[in-house]
C-alpha cells in the first residue's frame, strides 16, 4: 500500500461527506427523530461509509467483482440508515440518494483527472494527499453547484399535492444513472486510465448534466401540476363562497317577502284559530317552517370557508331529503390554507351526501362534528348512513365508485391531512361510513 491510513481516511471522508451533508440538508425537515438523533444517524452514515470503503479497499478491491458487490452492499446499508432517520416516501429518499451519489462519482472522477494532470506519479499511488487536494477543488466546482440546484428543486416539490404518486417512479431515473456509473466504474478497465482522458471526463460531465436536466424537468412538471391543483382548489373554494352568498341573498329576499306577506299569514292563522282547526293550523305552520327553512342555521361556524362548504352541502342534502347535522366549531383565523380547508371538507361532505343520495337508506343522514381544540388540534368526524360500502385495494385504499382506480377525493384528503402532520381514518360498518380527521395546526405568527 503506497498511501498512509490517514491519507485514505481523509480522501474517503471528502468523497462521501458532501453526499451525506446535502442529503441531510434536503431531508432534515422530514426527520423521524429529534435533530440531535438525526445528526447522529447521518454521522453514522459517514463513519460507515469510510469504514466500509477502507475495508473494501484494503481487502477486496484487487478483485473487481467483489469490489462491486461491496460497493453495492455499502449503498444498501446507507439507504437502510436513511430509512431509519427520515420519515417520508421511500421513493423520495432513493431519488435524493441516487442523484447525490452519481454526482459524487462524477466529482471523484474529475478530482482524479485533475490529480493526474497535476502529479501523475502521486495519482497512481491512488489515495495520497494530492487526491484530497484535487477532490476539494472538484467538490467546489462540480458537486456544490449540482447539489444546490438539486436541493432547490426537491425542496420546491416537498409537501405538494400529488408528489407521493410521483416519487413512486421518479427515483428510477437516477437509479438508472447510478447503475450506469457502477458499470463505468467496474466494467470499463482501469479507473485511472479512464480518468486520465479529458474526453471521458467531458463525456461523464455531459451525461450528468443531461440527467440533471431530466430531473429538473420532472420535478418542474410536479410543481406545475401542483399549481394547477391549487388553482382548481381556490376556484372551488370561491365557487362555494359564491353559492353561500347567493343562498344568503335568497334568504334575505325570502325574509323581506315573508315580512311583506306577514299580514296574510296572520290572517290565515287567525282564521284557523277562530275555527278551532288545530290540525290545519299545525299543517300550515309546518309547511311554513319547511318552505322558509327556518330551522337551518345561517352560520355553522366562524370560519368563512368552512361555513361556505358546510352550508352548500347542507342545502344539497336538504334538497334530496337527507338529514344534515353539523356541530362544527372553527375560528375565523386559523393557520390552514383556505384552499386546503375547502378541498378537505368539500371532498368529505360531497362523498357523504352523494352516498346518501345514491343509496337506498330508510333515514339517510350526514353528521359532521368537531373542530378546533384548545391544544392546537383540529379534530372532526364526518359520518353518513351507508348500505353499500366502497371496495378497497390491497393497500386498504378505497376505490372510486365513479371511475376505475383509487378515489381521487380520498387521495386528496390523505395528502392534505399529511401536510399538517395529521392522520385520517376511514371506517365502515353497522350501516355507517365514518371518517375521522386529526391535524396539528401551528399557531399563527405575526
Amino acid at each position: 500500500m503506497e498511501y498512509t491510513h490517514l491519507e485514505f481516511v481523509m480522501y474517503a471522508f471528502l468523497r462521501s461527506a458532501p453526499i451525506i451533508f446535502f442529503g441531510y440538508l434536503i431531508l432534515r425537515d422530514r426527520a423521524r427523530f429529534s435533530q440531535k438523533i438525526t445528526i447522529l444517524l447521518f454521522s453514522l452514515m459517514e463513519v460507515s461509509w469510510v469504514g466500509i470503503s477502507y475495508a473494501a479497499t484494503t481487502n477486496f478491491m484487487k478483485n473487481v467483482q467483489i469490489g462491486a458487490i461491496v460497493e453495492l452492499l455499502q449503498s444498501l446499508f446507507l439507504v437502510a440508515l436513511l430509512l431509519l432517520a427520515i420519515k417520508d416516501h421511500i421513493g423520495k429518499m432513493l431519488f435524493v440518494f441516487f442523484v447525490l451519489y452519481t454526482v459524487g462519482g462524477l466529482t471523484s472522477f474529475v478530482g482524479k483527472h485533475l490529480e493526474i494532470r497535476w502529479d501523475p506519479v502521486m495519482a497512481y499511488r491512488k489515495y495520497c494527499w494530492t487526491a484530497s487536494v484535487t477532490i476539494v477543488f472538484a467538490i467546489l466546482v462540480v458537486f456544490v453547484p449540482f447539489a444546490i440546484a438539486i436541493k432547490r428543486d426537491v425542496t420546491a416539490v416537498m409537501g405538494k399535492e400529488g408528489e407521493s404518486a410521483a416519487w413512486r417512479y421518479c427515483w428510477l431515473i437516477p437509479a438508472a444513472f447510478y447503475l450506469f456509473w457502477m458499470q463505468n466504474l467496474y466494467k470499463t478497465g482501469s479507473s485511472l486510465e479512464n480518468a486520465s482522458k479529458l474526453s471521458n471526463v467531458l463525456y461523464l460531465l455531459a451525461i450528468d448534466a443531461a440527467s440533471f436536466l431530466i430531473y429538473h424537468m420532472v420535478l418542474r412538471m410536479i410543481i406545475e401540476h401542483n399549481v394547477l391543483m391549487q388553482t382548481r382548489a381556490v376556484n372551488q373554494a370561491l365557487a362555494v363562497q359564491v353559492m353561500e352568498y347567493d343562498d344568503l341573498s335568497k334568504r334575505i329576499s325570502d325574509a323581506r317577502k315573508i315580512r311583506h306577506d306577514l299580514r296574510h299569514h296572520i290572517a290565515v292563522l287567525e282564521s284557523f284559530a277562530e275555527n278551532k282547526d288545530e290540525n290545519a293550523l299545525r299543517e300550515y305552520i309546518d309547511e311554513f317552517r319547511k318552505v322558509h327553512r327556518l330551522e337551518e342555521p345561517i352560520a355553522y361556524c366562524e370560519n368563512m370557508t368552512a361555513n361556505a362548504v358546510i352550508t352548500y352541502f347542507a342545502q344539497m342534502a336538504a334538497e334530496h331529503g337527507v338529514e344534515f347535522k353539523a356541530e362544527f366549531a372553527l375560528p375565523k383565523d386559523i393557520n390552514i390554507e383556505q384552499s386546503d380547508l375547502a378541498v378537505l371538507l368539500g371532498n368529505l361532505l360531497e362523498n357523504a351526501v352523494e352516498a346518501c343520495i345514491r343509496q337506498d337508506c330508510e333515514q339517510p343522514a350526514v353528521i359532521i362534528r368537531g373542530g378546533f381544540q384548545s391544544n392546537g388540534v383540529v379534530a372532526f368526524t364526518v359520518d353518513n348512513t351507508c348500505t353499500l360500502f366502497p371496495d378497497q385495494n390491497r393497500k386498504g385504499e378505497y376505490l372510486s365508485t365513479k371511475h376505475d382506480g383509487k378515489g381521487i377525493g380520498t387521495q386528496s384528503v390523505r395528502e392534505i391531512v399529511s401536510r399538517y402532520d395529521g392522520v385520517v381514518n376511514f371506517e365502515s360498518g353497522a350501516g355507517m361510513f365514518c371518517v375521522s380527521v386529526m391535524m396539528y395546526i401551528k399557531p399563527q405568527t405575526d
